[in-house]
Parts: structure tokens; sequence; C-alpha cells
């Protein structure tokens, strides 16, 4: 401990030896402390819980003694049961025969109880005094058993028991005295805005115990993470509690104090420190009172607490008491309860504590706040303004009244004294008379006087004198009458300013009328080169306030000194705050309050340039940096381009005030940004662009060699067998290049935006079943079962046919791909709003870490199996934009299924057939079978002519139109028409073939594989669709399906 310290803590000592010796010779037991007998029967009499000393039943004992006091037939007697020295039964046993031997003869006109502990007598008072008026002054409105209150414990919610229901036996009224605990804390808390420890100060009184606890449950509740501490006399003694008072920091601490009595033992007597309180607040620590102790006291040290008005709760209790003594039953008065509690302040301790009166709520009640100027001074104001206004009422009767009375020279030459002053001071001054209508209405001002100025300025005193201010000012006239008539209203000079245009000058009029002949004296000074300098510097001031605004830069100097930054010309983005109004105080704020608003990672590097500014190390700082924006109680990132200079330095060199500037950046930081990753993007693209056409090459390259490769070999061999197995070696790899190309026209659409989807009604079970025989031709093992499992019997939906085929074909066909044996199932399950897709195998299955990363492009997880490594990719892709999602679930070893779920939006059913029903068969003898091959590339024909050779009779047309003679000529059975073609494409050739015949099937045959080319080709009036590269299966397979539907061979 220091020496200070050590003198500090003799100090309290000393006190306290003192304050038990004085206690001991002065006080004894409240028992003691009364007379033996009383001797009137018309009597009060108050029974205190507390001490004597307590400030909070002193005041209301205070009230009740100055009202008896004014009745002379009526005594009044107090008793304090002084609580604190009460622990057991024997002791409160004492107190009440002390009551019984005192007040046994005579029975009390009214019984004021004060606190809640006296309540525990309640039954020994109706013993003694029968049903007795009972005025109940209370901390808390519920009562607790005996034993809570000498043992000095809080009182269990359980065993409490409410005064209104104790009150229904008892003659009895309750005015209560509310501590108001939990808005006493949020007070603490809105006046210490930095708070972080919150420290309780009470004795051992009951009633602190339980405020102890109601305290920790609220700080629980509404601020957790406060340290909380309780301090008594029972924890810690009165030096103790002075020194840790005294070493507290005010900023972060709030401190409630509810009172400070103990009991104190000396020489073998026991008595009780009732003033301790006193030294506890006279400590430089921010105490808030919880109403016990005197608010108004300004030699105390409470700053204050949410209190009533405590002097009216003691008028109210002196109401009480005489309507009682009135005649009327304590038990029909309403309890009360205190409407104007509010936060209530002692100004000048607030201050001498160092708190700001900003911190106090709206609706604070102040207590020794000093007057404000205008209240210190505005009656001195207001009189010397009366003075000079009777002395100027003085001079004019007194001019009046020695023109009339002809009087004494002196006093004539005192007035001509005065107009000699008028006509020779340098402002200009005219005299006018006021002229009225019959309703009281100024209509006219005349001429009665002006002097030499006016003279100057405007005409000679003849020309002016009687004549009427409308014939020399007639643009005047309007204002001059309304101020004039504002004056004689209201008796008070007006102040107004006025343009002269006759001589292009401006005045500050000051005009003041008296009712006395409607006389007005006017004064005008000349403020026409401030008017102008005014305009001059308000022009300049708006040009370079715009210019800095165009330029969105802002001015500031840095005083080094006073260690503020100065914003004059605008508000800098930094110094900026969360209101919309701004005055010159909030434009001068601490540099650290500037570079708190600095982004933490370049405060730093902001800081160290400053420095090296300031020590000489660099002539100019130039740095950009992120601050904090806050507006609307949003928090922003701004860029801020600073710049500054040393603008004064003192004799030594050392600066004293910086200037600078700052230039809000961000726009430009932005663009930075964004071309920076546009830059980023760009090549990142150009890496993905090398990598997916190497991957091209590759891909493209391995099925093309098959296919060069076994071709050459295939025109060699002359074994059947060996001949036909590279024929299924070259279809493989021309499927899988077929394939692939299919999938990257797919990518180019997905990369470029342009994917198109075709919604339709579909009969979804018809789809599925079509799947199931299609893709059944590719599954080549017998150990494989491929199987489709709707769920409903019919199923009718609006959505994209070819995109959902697509998605089912890329799932199914990578099943049967790595499925060697057991079975591949797929379906659909409706959900909700959506309809689940599943396609499930006994396959390899997908190891863990690698089912993540599946969807993306160019995955294989077999390196060795055929495929692009497209298809999954391209399936996510149709998914995501068709509104849906696309998963799988799989073990490794055991198969996998793959899952994806669409919006399910239900259709009507739509009849397919109805429009084939209506077109008629063709009936045709065999031998005059024949097809048309509009085709007009001649390997493409002879490819055609291959295939179809021996079993039809083919015509071959080289364009469109030729196919449209063909047609006409030779009425073919069924058309081949290849879409693109010179002189007129299919689309047109189909057109004019359909004006001849409906009946006639057409096949369109075209190098385009787009779900829209399909569509396209169906809605031109096509009964079919075949994509390039033509695949003689698929041709004859197509051909057949609809001779079988379409034509009746004879």
């Amino acid at each position: 401990m220091t020496i200070h310290n050590q003198t500090k803590a003799k100090t309290f000592h000393l006190i306290e030896l003192f304050l038990s010796f004085y206690l001991l010779f002065t006080f004894t037991t409240p028992i003691l402390a009364q007379k033996d007998s009383v001797n009137p029967s018309n009597y009060l009499l108050i029974i205190n819980s507390y001490t004597e000393a307590s400030p909070w039943s002193f005041r209301m004992i205070s009230a009740i003694t100055e009202y008896t006091q004014n009745i002379p037939q009526l005594a009044l007697y107090t008793e304090h049961m002084n609580m604190l020295m009460m622990d057991t039964d024997s002791t409160l046993k004492e107190f009440r025969q002390m009551l019984y031997k005192k007040y046994e003869h005579h029975s009390p006109q009214i019984l004021i109880l004060i606190g809640n502990s006296s309540m525990i007598l309640r039954n020994d008072f109706r013993k003694m005094w029968g049903n007795v008026p009972i005025i109940l002054c209370a901390e808390e409105d519920y009562i607790g058993p005996k034993k809570f209150y000498l043992q000095k414990k809080p009182i269990d919610v359980s065993a409490r028991i409410p005064i209104a229901e104790i009150a229904k036996n008892y003659n009895l009224t309750f005015l209560h005295s509310n501590f108001y605990i939990k808005e006493n804390i949020e007070l603490i808390f809105r006046m210490t805005p930095n708070i972080k420890n919150f420290i309780f100060i009470g004795d051992e009184r009951q009633n602190n115990q339980t405020y102890n606890i109601i305290i920790e449950q609220e700080l629980k509740k509404n601020h957790p993470g406060i340290n909380y501490q309780f301090i008594s006399p029972q924890k810690m003694r009165i030096n103790h509690l002075l020194d840790t008072l005294y070493s507290i920091d005010p900023k972060i601490t709030g401190i409630l104090f509810s009172s400070w009595f103990y009991k104190h033992t000396f020489a073998g007597n026991t008595s009780l420190v009732t003033n301790s309180h006193q030294l506890i607040s006279a400590t430089s620590a921010p105490l808030f009172s919880l109403g016990m102790s005197t608010i108004k006291d300004n030699t105390g040290g409470t700053i204050g607490g949410y209190v009533y008005d405590q002097d009216k709760y003691n008028k109210k209790i002196i109401q009480v008491i005489q309507s009682i003594l009135n005649g009327k039953q304590a038990a029909n008065i309403p309890f009360y309860e205190p409407t104007d509690a509010a936060p209530t302040i002692n100004y000048s301790i607030l201050l001498r504590k160092g708190l700001s009166p900003r911190l106090c709520p709206s609706p604070t009640i102040f207590f020794n706040k000093p007057p404000t100027f205008w209240e210190q001074y505005g009656y001195f104001l207001l009189g010397a303004i009366v003075c000079f206004i009777l002395l100027a009422l003085f001079f004019q009767y007194r001019f009046n009244h020695l023109n009339k009375l002809n009087i004494q020279q002196k006093e004539i030459d005192a007035m001509t004294s005065y107009k000699n002053l008028i006509n020779n001071m340098p402002i200009l001054y005219m005299q006018e008379e006021l002229i009225m209508n019959e309703k009281g209405t100024p209509i006219e001002l005349i001429y009665r006087n002006v002097n030499s100025q006016f003279e100057k300025k405007f005409f000679h005193k003849e020309e002016v004198i009687g004549k009427k201010a409308s014939e020399l000012f007639p643009e005047s006239m309007k204002e001059f009458l309304h101020f004039t008539k504002m004056s004689l209203t209201e008796n008070r000079a007006i102040t107004f300013p006025y343009y002269f245009k006759q001589i292009d000058a401006f005045y500050d009029i000051v005009l003041k009328g008296t009712h006395h002949n409607n006389i007005v004296d006017i004064f005008c000074l000349d403020s026409t080169e401030l008017y102008k300098a005014q305009q001059k510097l308000s022009a300049t001031n708006k040009k370079l306030a715009m210019a800095l605004d165009v330029a969105n830069i802002v001015p500031w100097k840095w005083d080094l000194l006073s260690k503020t930054i100065l914003c004059d010309i605008n508000k800098p983005i930094e110094l900026s705050t969360n209101e919309d109004n701004i005055n010159e105080e909030q434009l001068a704020v601490p540099d650290s309050q500037y570079f708190s608003k600095i982004f933490k990672e370049d405060r730093k590097r902001v800081e160290k340039a400053y420095e090296d500014l300031l020590e000489g190390r660099l002539d100019k700082v130039r740095e950009e940096y992120r601050i904090v924006n806050i507006q609307n109680n949003i928090h922003r990132i701004e860029w801020v381009e600073a710049q500054a200079a040393v603008e004064t330095r003192d004799e030594n060199g050392k600066p004293l005030t910086l200037v600078g500037s700052s230039l809000v950046i961000t726009k430009r930081k932005k663009m930075e940004m964004e071309l920076t990753t546009a830059r980023d993007r760009a090549e990142e693209s150009n890496r993905l662009k090398s990598a997916f056409l190497a991957n091209m090459s590759h891909e493209i390259r391995t099925p093309l060699n098959a296919i060069v490769g076994f071709s050459g070999i295939l025109a060699s061999t002359e074994e059947e067998e060996e001949k036909q197995e590279y024929v299924s070696i070259i279809e493989n790899n021309n499927t899988l290049l077929l394939q692939l190309i299919s999938d990257i026209l797919d990518l180019s659409k997905i990369e470029a935006g342009t994917l198109e989807f075709q919604y339709s009604n579909i009969d979804l079970n018809k789809v599925m079943n079509e799947l199931t025989s299609s893709l059944q031709l590719k599954i080549k093992s017998d150990k494989v079962q491929l199987s489709c499992h709707p769920t409903m019997e019919t199923c009718f939906i609006h959505t994209e046919k070819n995109r959902l085929s697509q998605l089912l074909i890329n799932l199914i066909s990578n099943a049967i791909k790595f499925t060697a044996e057991g079975y591949i199932r797929f379906g659909y399950e409706l959900r909700d709003k959506e309809i689940y897709f599943y396609v499930s195998d006994t396959g390899c299955g997908i190891p863990k870490d690698k089912q993540k990363s599946i969807f993306g492009r160019f995955v294989k997880l077999n390196s060795f199996q055929q495929g692009t490594g497209l298809g999954l990719s391209i399936c996510h892709t149709l998914v995501e934009r068709m509104g849906g999602s696309i998963g799988v679930d799989s073990e490794e070893g055991k198969g996998s299924t793959f899952w994806f779920t669409l919006p399910y939006k239900p259709a009507m059913a739509v009849d397919e057939n109805t429009q084939k029903m209506e077109i008629q068969p063709i009936t045709i003898e065999k031998n005059k079978f024949s097809i048309l091959i509009a085709e007009d590339n001649d390997s493409n024909y002879k490819l055609f002519a291959s295939i179809l050779k021996g079993e039809y009779q083919l015509i071959h047309a080289w364009n469109g139109q030729e196919a449209v003679e063909i047609f006409k000529k030779y009425n073919p059975q069924i058309i081949l028409m290849d879409i693109n073609m010179p002189v007129m494409d299919g689309y047109e050739a189909t057109k004019e073939i359909r004006k001849y015949s409906a009946k006639v099937p057409i096949i369109a045959i075209t190098a385009f594989a787009y779900a829209s080319d399909e569509q396209k080709v169906i809605e031109s009036g096509f009964d079919g669709y075949m994509p390039k590269p033509i695949n003689a299966r698929q041709l004859k397979a197509q051909l057949m399906d609809i001779m079988q539907k379409r034509i009746i061979l004879l």
C-alpha cells in the first residue's frame, strides 16, 4: 500500500472510533429511548422499522411532526424498532412489552407504520388497541414471515403475502414507497454508457437482501456480461469500502446505494453506526440512490435516482391522517401508488462527479441547477429596454410640455440639443404620423420631421414635411405600414432590412411607434457595404463549396496543440455522424475520433505516414485508406485519398498545424477492383478455354482414331467375322463421337446463355415407356434387367419433354455403362409441389470423396470407360434451369441412385391420336411403293441408297424445288426431306407439298441437333425427324413404323 493509502486508512480508522464513542454515549436501544408511559389519550403513534437516523423514515416523521405541531390538542409519539438490532425473538419481545407497558391505557387515534418489518407485530397491535386505524408506509407491497426480518434474509416469492390480502382483516390503508429497482438500474446504464461493473451498496436489512437478488436477476436477464458486486457491512468494513469507492473507474462502474447502518461493539457495548452513508456519499464515486437518502441535499454526494416526489408523498400522508381524524375509516381509503416517479438528479453533484447532463433521459427532474443566462439577467435586460423606452417617452413628454407651457429656457435648449443630435447623427432619421381609417386600419404615413442625412440621400426637408409617404415612396408603403401596425400593436421597436431602389442602397430599419398622436420614429442605418460584402462572401463560399462538392474534395485543418481536426467548408466523410444536421462544434473533433474511423488494417499505415511528416522524414503525405461511415445506423466502407502538409511551425521548427484535404475515391477503387476482377476472369476464361480445347482434341481424336484406323483395315480384310467385329468397333466409336458433338453443342448453348426450352403438356407414363423400349436395345447382357416404375396409372404434366428425355437417357445410359449384372430401375414420385425422378442400379457405385465432384465437366471415374465426361455436368445445368435440383446417393460396390426434382405442374390429358385418326392411310400395290429422297449431297444420297437398296424404289431430287416437281409427277408414298438445300430449303418444300397432300409422310433429315430444331420440324408439317449422321437401323425402324401406321400394301 502507498503512503497515501496508509494515511487514508488511518484517518478512516480514527473516524470509525470517534463515531463509536459518540454513538455509545448518545444512543441506547430503541426500548430505552422513550418515556416509560404516555399520559394523553388523544395522540398519534408512529412505529418506525428503522433507526431515527434513517433519512427515508426521518422525512416522513418530520412531515407528520410539523403537522401535529399546529394541532395543540393532538400529541405525537414515535417508537423506533431499529430492526438491524433485532436478531432474535427475545429482542422483539422486549420491544412488544415496552409498547404494552407505555400504551396499554390509551389507544392511539391512528397507528402509523413505517417500513414493511413493522407489520410482523400486526396481531399484537390488534390485541392491544383493537380495530385501530393503521397507515402503512412501506417499500414493498407484500409482507413475509417474521423469521426473514429477524434473520435478515431475502423473502422467497412463495412466502410473500400481498398487503392487499392482509388489509382485508385490518382497518388499514397502504401508501407504497416504491424504490423502483429496475428503473434505477436502467438509469445507471443510461448515465454510464461504457459500464462494465455494477455495485450495489446496502446494509444487512432484509429488504436490501431481497433487492440484491432482484438486481442480480435483472442484470443476468437484460445486461449479461456485467460484473456484479453486492457490498454490505457484513462483507466489508467502512474503511475498506471507502478505499474501494476511491479506486473504481467511474467511467465503467455504476453504483446503486441503498443504506449503510451497521452494529459496532466497543468495550462490550453494541451500538449502531448511523451516519456512515454521509462518508460514502462524500467520495468521488458516482452514487445513485434508491431514495433512502435525500437527493436535494447539495452538501451530500448522491447524484440522484429514479424516485417519486418525496414532498408530494409526505403531503399524501398528511391528507390520509386528516381524513381518518375527520371520521373516515382507514380501510375505506384507497391504496396510494405514486404516479410521478421520474429520474431525479442533483445538478451540481452531477457536474461535480464529472457526468454530463446530456446523458440524462428527457423527463429528468433537476435540483440545484444554476439559472440560465436569460433566467439570471432577463429581468435586467427587459428593465433596460423599458428604461430606454421610458426615457424616450420622457423626452417626448418634456418636449411637448415645454412647447405648451413655454417654460424654462434650459429645457428648450435641451430639446434643441436633442433635435441637433437627431439632425446631426450619422444615420438617416424620419418622423412620421400614422393615419388610420374608421376601422383603425393604417392607411397612410405623413412626414413630420427628417434629419440632414435624409436630405442628403432623398429630398430637402421643406419638400417632404406634411407630404404623404405614398407620394414619395409608393413602393415602400406596404412594408412600412405593416411594421408600423406591428410596432403599435405589440408596443415595441421593430427592426427589418429594406432596399431603397431610388438610391440603390440597403438599410437596417429600426421603427418605433407611439400611441401619442400616432407618431412613428424611424431610424435607418446604411448597411449597403456590409450587405454587398456578405453577398460577395456568400457567392464565393457557394462557388468554393460547389467546386469542392463537384470534385468530392473536403479541406480540413489539424491543430496539433489542441489535438482537434477542424473542417470549416464541408463535412468530411471521416467526421460523419448519424444526425442530419451538424453544427460548428461537431465539425471540430478530437484527432483520436478522426483516426478511430479509419479501417483497422489501414490505421497503422496512416498513423505512420503522419508521424513521418511531423518528424520531417516526409514533406507531404498522400495516403489511400478505408473508413467506416455510419449513415442511418448502416455501416459502410468508403475509400478516401488524403493529402496533408505542414502549415505552421513554432520557433523551434516543430509543426503546430497541418492542412490537407480528403477525396472520396470509393467509386474509383470500385472501378479498379472491377477491372482487376475482369482481368482475372479473362485470364481464367482463356486458361479454361485452352484446357477445354486440349481436352476436346483428346476426346475427339480418341474415337476418330478408332474409326479411321479400323475403316482402313476393313477394306483389306476378307473374313466376314472379322469384318463384323471391325464394323461394330467403328459404330461404337461413331456413337461416342456423335454423343461428344451433341454434348459440345449443348455446352456451347449453355455458355452462350441461349439454351432453349419448349414446354408442352405430355403423358409422362408414355414418355417413360418409350424410353424403356429405346434404351433396352443398349443393354447387351442378359444379366442386367431394365425396368420402369411409374407410381400413377395416368400422369399428365406440363414440362420440357426433350430435356426431360435427355436427362433420363443420360442417367440411364450411365447406369447401363457401369452395371455388369443386376438391375436398373427408373421412375418418378409426386412429392408435394415437385416431381421426383430417380435411376437406381446395382453397378460399381461411387466413392464418397468423389460424389461431390461427379457433376463437374470432364469428370470420369473410369478413364478407360468410353464417355465424354460432360453428360452429368449438362444434366446439372438443365435441372437448375428447369427450377429443380439433382443429386446422387451411392455406396461403393453396391450401386448408385441418381435423382433429380422438377416443379410439378399438372396438365389436362391430351389425345395425341386425334390428328392421326383424321389422316386416312395410303393404299398402294407393293411393287409400286416408292420413296422420294431430297438430298443435295451426292455422298449422303448414296448412303441412303445403300441402306434402302433392294427394298424400295428410290427417286432422287437435288433441291427442294425439284422435290416439289417430282412429287407432283410421281406421287411417292414417303419423302425423306433434307432441311438445308439450295434453291428451296426443306421447310419451304414441305409447305408446298402439303398444299397438294396432307397424307404423305415426310421425314426431316437435318444436321441440326438442338431440341428447338426438332420442335420447329414437327410444327412445320413433318411427320418424323432423323438427325445426321444417319443410323441405318434407326432409319429402317422409323420407316417400318410409318408404313405400319400410314400405308396399306396390296
